[in-house]
């Protein structure tokens, strides 16, 4: 696997040769590289390659505990001969280590660094059946004197995370103090509207705690703090004072403002000694539930039996999917890595239109979890078809293309299950009552005839797909997008009408789809593209539209739901193609210069950010299907390179995004060209694991069986491919649980 070099030169990264984890040599990447473990309760731990990053608790009912302010998790080490302070993996102190390596792996991260004769190591991992993180600690004297050397594990609590009246912040009702049958720090959290009961936090270690401290405020410093604008404050840990000034903790409790919790550890190492010391830092329902896993996961050897479950957990979710291609980059990132990072963002997101696209991934290799969050996701959706934005936060804003996901991610299912019951599952609606989940299909589909316009496609409302594309409600604007989606959809619930033998359900659907096809093909053609919305004051991505001309949703999924006519079709693929930007393909061309009323938020922002006129990947890999769909795969492959993490096109060093896993978008601005957002949470993952496994490679479910229909690049000879699937056919043969095509 080819390394990426660092600004002087050195290697920043490379992967491991099974790919399962990635080493970074220098901790000053381009920004924060994350990795994210988590288990099937809803613990999350998010951790840089430093060590620091956020943990919390999401319960089924999406009730956040964020359980460190700040994203405070450090290791502090303190030289008790010469004063020497430092992090293992460097900050937030500073101060310059040898030899550094963070290893992001699927099951676990860890960081190891030489300072001051000490080799240092820290390994973070979550097990699969607690509500918390364990870490082990190995401390070795490379040098040839004794080392006397003190340790400060440190956090921070805010247990916070969920909606309460206003003056009744969660600061106000916790505290901490040191818990010896625990042998650390529990924080109590007392708050008279939590939604659940694991709203208190605890730091426990194996090892002997010569002082602590439960209030930040006297580990850092009265000045290394700062005051919010509600008069809570929060600790700043760049130079604590009692670290710094060779003092020991002062065995402080906390209330009110910055409660965490630092343990103190002293340690003797003689010459080529090594010592370990375990923690644990979780949430819990009580002080006694907390002791209880403190005790278990501190010992040795349950935590080295732990990791090994909770590494072989991963491993079981993966395997049932792979491929082998005659590509390296894209075998090392889309077998293991991008199934992670689709996997998590079930546990990221909490909103309709993005957990049902996730979950349609998903179903390539976990069906039962995606069955269980498309089941999730109907439960948002009201009785009148429509459904909520997110449920976590919760925000009902009125969206229009919440109810086509609906549609298509349970066809999606059945197709994949096989399973007719699944349609008789009764599904409660978030307003009220249940009815099977065919019922909810149908109010979608009623939902988005009845939203229909003055030209016979489907208003905008709020937003659809682009949160960005505000178009004022008043004007009874309508998506050419979300229409064209609707296409898609009735097409496919055609199908799954006929499977069902309902022929006057499915005659009705093709008679909708006529309609609506139509319908777009008279009002939204612009001679040479699609328009992407229609007004009644002026069209949006039309080539007479002020700002931006053209729009690249309303030309691929005019493709993905078959609605464009065949002497259309080269025009609709030439403005596609002419989009093609270094790294992908931007959302609209040219981006707005000035803000646009009539647009809304993307025209807001600097020209060439998000979505206006950045290279937005979600949409990229649309295009990217609409390749496969039409057999380009040459130019499928393309895209598929430009999409990747640390591409060719667009490096790591320059985009700053993580080698492993997919972004949202790349810039086009100037003044940022080509850097990413975010990572990890973007359906960007999801539809690119589908570009592959089901664009490319042409391994399509459907109700009798799997369809092969590749569109391999001109230069792939071969491919090889592992998928498990209900004991049903794959082209003309019978297969059973697990099938190579």
């Amino acid at each position: 696997m080819r390394k990426e070099n660092g600004p002087l030169g050195m290697a920043l990264y490379e992967f491991s040769p099974d790919g399962e984890a990635c080493v970074l040599h220098d901790p000053e990447t381009p920004r924060y590289w994350y990795n994210y473990l988590w288990n099937e309760l809803g613990y999350c731990a998010q951790i840089s390659q430093t060590g620091h990053g956020r943990s919390y608790y999401l319960n089924e009912k999406a009730d956040m505990c964020m359980l460190n302010r700040d994203a405070a998790r450090f290791v502090y080490l303190r030289d008790g001969q010469n004063g020497d302070c430092w992090n293992i993996g460097m900050g937030p102190l500073n101060e310059k280590v040898s030899n550094y390596r963070c290893t992001h792996a699927i099951g676990h991260s860890s960081l190891q660094s030489e300072k001051s004769g000490v080799h240092a190591e820290w390994r973070i991992f979550v097990p699969l059946d607690e509500t918390a993180e364990c870490w082990t600690l190995w401390l070795e004297n490379r040098g040839e004197e004794a080392k006397l050397l003190h340790v400060f594990p440190a956090v921070s609590f805010s247990l916070d995370g969920f909606s309460h009246p206003r003056y009744y912040e969660m600061y106000r009702s916790i505290e901490t103090h040191f818990d010896s049958a625990l042998n650390g720090i529990f924080c109590h959290g007392a708050h008279p509207f939590a939604p659940h009961a694991r709203y208190n936090g605890y730091l426990a270690s194996s090892e002997p705690c010569v002082a602590y401290d439960g209030d930040l405020t006297a580990f850092c410093g009265s000045l290394n703090t700062r005051t919010e604008t509600d008069a809570a404050s929060t600790a700043l840990y760049q130079r604590p004072k009692r670290l710094v000034e060779g003092e020991n903790c002062s065995n402080s409790d906390g209330a009110l403002f910055i409660p965490g919790a630092v343990l103190q550890h002293m340690v003797t190492l003689l010459p080529g000694e090594r010592k370990e010391i375990r923690l644990v830092f979780g949430v819990t329902d009580s002080a006694e539930n907390a002791v209880k896993a403190a005790r278990h996961y501190t010992d040795a050897d349950a935590q080295t039996e732990e990791l090994r479950r909770a590494e072989a957990h991963y491993r079981e979710k993966y395997d049932t999917l792979s491929a082998h291609t005659p590509d390296e980059k894209i075998d090392s990132i889309l077998n293991l890595w991008i199934k992670k990072q689709v996997d998590f963002c079930i546990v990221g997101k909490k909103g309709v239109r993005d957990n049902l696209q996730i979950a349609v991934a998903l179903l390539n290799y976990r069906p039962e979890k995606a069955k269980e969050e498309i089941l999730e996701c109907l439960r948002h959706q009201f009785r009148d078809g429509h459904a909520v934005l997110t449920w976590y936060p919760y925000d009902d804003t009125r969206y229009s293309d919440q109810p086509f996901w609906i549609i298509w991610a349970v066809c999606e299912l059945i197709k994949e299950a096989g399973d007719k019951s699944i349609l008789e599952l009764p599904v409660a609606w978030q307003d009220g009552g249940e009815a099977p989940v065919l019922e909810h299909v149908k109010a979608a589909v009623s939902r988005l005839l009845d939203d229909r316009g003055r030209n016979g496609l489907v208003r905008i409302f709020f937003a659809d797909w682009n949160d960005a594309l505000n178009i004022p409600p008043e004007e009874k604007a309508e998506s050419v997008m979300l229409s064209e989606q609707f296409c898609l959809a009735l097409r496919e619930l055609a199908a799954l009408s006929d499977w069902l033998g309902d022929r006057d359900y499915a005659a009705f659907c093709r008679g909708a789809y006529a309609e609506m096809a139509e319908a777009v093909n008279r009002a939204a053609w612009d001679g040479g593209w699609y328009c992407r919305a229609l007004a009644p004051t002026e069209n949006i991505g039309s080539k007479d539209s002020k700002g931006s001309k053209i729009y690249l949703n309303a030309q691929t999924w005019a493709v993905l739901a078959g609605i464009v006519p065949a002497d259309r079709l080269d025009a609709v693929l030439e403005a596609v193609d002419g989009m093609e930007r270094d790294f992908g393909f931007p959302l609209n061309d040219p981006p707005y210069t000035d803000y646009d009323r009539m647009v809304g938020r993307m025209s807001g922002m600097l020209p060439g950010l998000f979505e206006n006129g950045g290279v937005y990947c979600h949409a990229s890999a649309f295009k990217l299907l609409m390749d496969c769909e039409l057999g380009r795969g040459d130019d499928a492959l393309r895209t598929m390179k430009k999409l990747m993490p640390d591409s060719e096109y667009n490096p790591s060093s320059q985009s700053g995004a993580e080698p492993y896993v997919f972004t949202n978008c790349y810039a086009t601005h100037p003044k940022y060209y080509g850097r990413s957002y975010q990572s990890w949470t973007t359906g960007t993952s999801a539809w690119s694991l589908r570009c592959l496994y089901e664009g490319i490679l042409g391994v399509k479910r459907d109700y009798e069986g799997l369809r092969v229909e590749p569109a391999f690049p001109s230069d792939w000879d071969k491919v090889e491919m592992t998928r498990r699937f209900a004991a049903r056919t794959i082209g003309s043969s019978i297969v059973g649980r697990e099938s190579r095509a």
